[in-house]
């Protein structure tokens, strides 16, 4: 016979699941959120010029978040149909312009490759000049040795 009979019977205990934790921003809004380092409410807080208090007053913002404020209000978007819309014609002169540009720099990079090579080649004529030079020199040290002058 079994030890503990019945002990079978009872239900097995689940481990306890954790509910899943909910982010802080679902939890509040900017404006019942008083850390005034909170990242997910920055943005808030400095669109609207304060930090929320507790107690009811605005906190004045930071020297940096002050500009940056005034950053983010400066920066706008144009509307449609607002000066400075590029149409295909601006585009496409934009376009030859700059092809234009390239096939000047394709131009000047091959006139200068052919500069090269036509130095290159001078090069090596002066060099073979260079060791007759020398080598005339050394014929003549040697019949002036023998000479013994």
């Amino acid at each position: 016979m079994e030890a503990n009979p019945g002990e079978d019977w009872a239900p097995q205990q689940q481990p306890r699941q954790r509910r899943a934790r909910r982010a802080h921003r679902d939890l509040t809004s900017w404006e019942n959120c008083f850390n005034d380092n909170c990242k997910e409410h920055r943005w808030e807080k400095v669109d609207a010029g304060y930090y929320p208090r507790q107690v009811g007053e605005k906190g004045e913002l930071l020297k940096n978040d002050r500009r940056e404020q005034r950053k983010r209000k400066g920066v706008r978007t144009r509307l449609e149909g607002e000066e400075g819309e590029k149409t295909m014609e601006t585009l496409e002169g934009k376009n030859s312009d700059l092809r234009s540009q390239l096939d000047r720099a394709a131009q000047s990079i091959v006139a200068k490759d052919n500069d090269l090579e036509r130095l290159d080649k001078e090069m090596e004529k002066l060099q073979q000049a260079y060791n007759r030079c020398k080598q005339r020199m050394r014929q003549i040290g040697g019949m002036l040795w023998k000479e013994g002058v």
